[in-house]
C-alpha cells in the first residue's frame, strides 16, 4: 500500500504503472479465492475498480472507510450501490446520505473516538518529553506520505522557529515522524531549518505528542482528527501541487479541508461560521502565514480553551471507543448473514 498510497490528479498518473501492477495482483488473488469476502479500506482511486472486479466474479464485497462524496466525487454512491455488498462508515451523517441513495452502509464509527483529554495523561507525556513547566511545546505533525512531508516540513519547521523566537515563554519543538521525515530533513530548506530548531525526533504514535502540546501545527488528515479529540490546539496545514489544487478547487464543496472542522460543522448542521481551528491552505501554507495562525493559540488560554471547547463532543461525534471492534462485528454479522456467492 505504501507505493501506492498517493493523493492528487497529478500523484495518480506518475504512479500509474505501480498501481496497475497493484491491481493485477489483486486480482489474481480475487480469482484464487471465490470464497473470500473482499474487504478493501479507503484508497477509493485503487479499490472501487477492484470491488467492481470482486463483484463480478461472485465475490462479496465489504467496503471499509465510505469514500468522501460529502466533499466530492458524488459519482461514487453509483458504484458503492451496484459493487458493494456493505459499507462500513466512520462518520455517522454518511449514513443519511447513503441510505438515501439505497446503499447498504453500517456506521461503526472513528478510531479517534477513542481519544479524549486527560490531565494525567498530559502530565506525564511532557515529562517524557522533558518539557518544564514554563516551557511551551510546539508539535509538527507534516503527514505520514512522502509528497506531504515534501510540501510541510519546510514551511512548519519555518514557522515553529518564529514560535520560539518571538514567544514570550521559551518554547521547544517536537517533529512527529511517520516514516519520511527523517530523509525529508537531510534536503533544502528544511535541513536548514532542522539545524535552526534542533527539534525532537519523535518516532512513535503521535498521540503522546499531542497530549503534550500546546499547539500543534497538523497536516490535514487523520491527525486533525487525533489533534482535537485530545484537545491539542491546532492548526491545519496542506499544499499540494499546483495541478491538483487547481482542480482539487473546482469540485470540492465544503469550505473547510480539515477533518475535524469539517466534523465540527456537521456537528452544528452545517451552519455557516468561522472553523474551530485555523486552516492555512497553498499559498498560505507558508512560515510566516502558519506562526500568525498559531501565535495567538500559543500565547493565549483562553483561546486555546475556546478552540477545545468547539471540538469537546468530538470523541462522541466519532462513536467513542471500539470502533475496530464494531467493524469486526459487523464483518462477521454479513458473513454469517450473506454465505458465499458461489461454490470454489
Amino acid at each position: 500500500m505504501e507505493s501506492v498510497a498517493v493523493m492528487g490528479f497529478a500523484e495518480v498518473l506518475r504512479h500509474l504503472p505501480e498501481i496497475h501492477r497493484t491491481r493485477l495482483a489483486i486480482r489474481s488473488l480475487l480469482a484464487a479465492n471465490p470464497n473470500a469476502i473482499f474487504l478493501p479500506i479507503d484508497s477509493p482511486g485503487l479499490n472501487l475498480a477492484l470491488a467492481r472486479d470482486a463483484h463480478r466474479a461472485g465475490l462479496r464485497v465489504v467496503y471499509y472507510v465510505c469514500p468522501q462524496i460529502w466533499a466530492w466525487g458524488r459519482g461514487r454512491v453509483a458504484r458503492l450501490r451496484e459493487d458493494v455488498d456493505l459499507t462500513l462508515l466512520l462518520f455517522r451523517f454518511e449514513e443519511d446520505l447513503l441510505r438515501a441513495e439505497r446503499v447498504a452502509c453500517r456506521w461503526v464509527g472513528h478510531p479517534a473516538g477513542a481519544l479524549r483529554p486527560d490531565a494525567d495523561a498530559r502530565a506525564a507525556a511532557r515529562r517524557a518529553f522533558d518539557v518544564g513547566d514554563q516551557e511551551s511545546l510546539i508539535a509538527v505533525l507534516p503527514g505520514s506520505r512522502h509528497g506531504e512531508v515534501r510540501r510541510h516540513l519546510a514551511p512548519m519547521l519555518d514557522a515553529a522557529a518564529r514560535l520560539v523566537n518571538e514567544g514570550a515563554r521559551p518554547a521547544r519543538v517536537a517533529v512527529s515522524d511517520a516514516g519520511p521525515v527523517e530523509a525529508e530533513a537531510r534536503r533544502g530548506d528544511a535541513a536548514r531549518l532542522w539545524a535552526t530548531v534542533r527539534p525532537i525526533h519523535h518516532r512513535g504514535p503521535a498521540e503522546p505528542l499531542l497530549r503534550a502540546a500546546d499547539v500543534a501545527l497538523v497536516a490535514s488528515g487523520t491527525a486533525t482528527l487525533e489533534a482535537a479529540a485530545l484537545g491539542a490546539p491546532l492548526v491545519i496545514v496542506y499544499r499540494t501541487g499546483w495541478l491538483n489544487y487547481q482542480i482539487a478547487r473546482r469540485i470540492v464543496r465544503l469550505p473547510s479541508i480539515g477533518l475535524a472542522n469539517i466534523l465540527a460543522a456537521a456537528g452544528s448542521g452545517w451552519k455557516a461560521g468561522p472553523a474551530p481551528a485555523p486552516e492555512c491552505v497553498q499559498g498560505a501554507a507558508t512560515g510566516p502565514s502558519i506562526a500568525r495562525a498559531a501565535a495567538p493559540l500559543l500565547a493565549d488560554p483562553l483561546r486555546r480553551e475556546a478552540q477545545r471547547a468547539a471540538f469537546a463532543g468530538l470523541s462522541e461525534t466519532l462513536g467513542g471507543p471500539g470502533a475496530a471492534e464494531r467493524a469486526a462485528d459487523a464483518l462477521i454479522e454479513f458473513a454469517a448473514a450473506s454465505p458465499a456467492k458461489r461454490s470454489a
